[in-house]
C-alpha cells in the first residue's frame, strides 16, 4: 500500500542508493517491485504528481522497470496488478459533467487500467452513521459489525484472479472517444 500523495517515481519503481560506509551503489525496489506477483494498491492517486505517474507506465504495461543510473543497467519484474482509488477534480462527482470531466487523467494512463469503477457517495444519513460507528469503533479497539454488503479480502482476492484470467476489455467507438477528450 502506497499514497500518491507521498510517493515518488523512485519510490514507486526502484532507485539506485549509495551505501555510505562502501561509496558502492545498490538497487532499492520501490512499491511496484516489491508488490512483484501480487496488487500494489495506491491511494490519492489523484494526488500525485504527473512526472511520477508517468513513472508507472512501463510498469502496468511491460510489467517491468527498467533502471539506467550510476553505471547499474538492468530489468527489474514488476508483475503486479494496480489498485488505484481517485477523488473527483471537484471534490465531489458532478452528475452533470462527463466521466472524463469528473475523472481528469491523461489517456496513457487510463488505457492501461484494464477496469475503472466510479464509486459516488450517495447520500444516506444512516450509511453514513454506520460508517461513522465503524471508524470510532476501529480507532477505540471495540469490536464492530461486518456490513453483509462489504467483501471479504479473501473474496476481492478471487475477484482479482478471475478478472486477471477472464477479463478481456473491449472499448466501444463512443468509449474509446471519451477517453480521449
Amino acid at each position: 500500500y502506497t499514497s500518491g500523495k507521498g510517493s515518488s517515481a523512485a519510490g514507486l519503481t526502484a532507485s539506485v542508493v549509495r551505501e555510505p560506509s562502501t561509496r558502492e551503489f545498490y538497487l532499492e525496489g520501490g512499491a511496484m517491485v516489491l508488490a512483484d506477483g501480487g496488487v500494489v494498491c495506491i491511494d490519492e492517486f489523484d494526488k500525485m504528481r504527473d512526472e511520477d505517474r508517468v513513472a508507472i507506465h512501463e510498469a502496468m504495461e511491460q510489467q517491468t522497470i527498467s533502471i539506467a543510473k550510476a553505471g547499474i543497467t538492468t530489468i527489474l519484474n514488476s508483475r503486479t496488478s494496480v489498485l488505484a482509488a481517485a477523488n473527483p477534480v471537484f471534490g465531489r462527482y458532478d452528475d452533470m459533467r462527463s466521466a472524463g470531466e469528473n475523472i481528469d487523467f491523461q489517456t496513457t494512463i487510463l488505457s492501461r487500467f484494464d477496469m475503472i469503477f466510479i464509486l459516488k457517495d450517495e447520500h444516506n444519513e444512516g450509511r453514513d452513521m454506520t460508517i461513522a460507528r465503524h471508524v470510532m469503533n476501529v480507532h477505540m479497539d471495540r469490536p464492530s459489525e461486518t456490513a453483509a454488503s462489504e467483501f471479504s479480502i479473501e473474496k476481492m482476492k478471487n475477484y482479482i484472479s478471475y478478472c486477471k484470467l477472464k477479463s478481456a476489455p473491449r472499448l466501444t467507438k463512443e468509449a474509446a472517444e471519451k477517453l480521449s477528450s
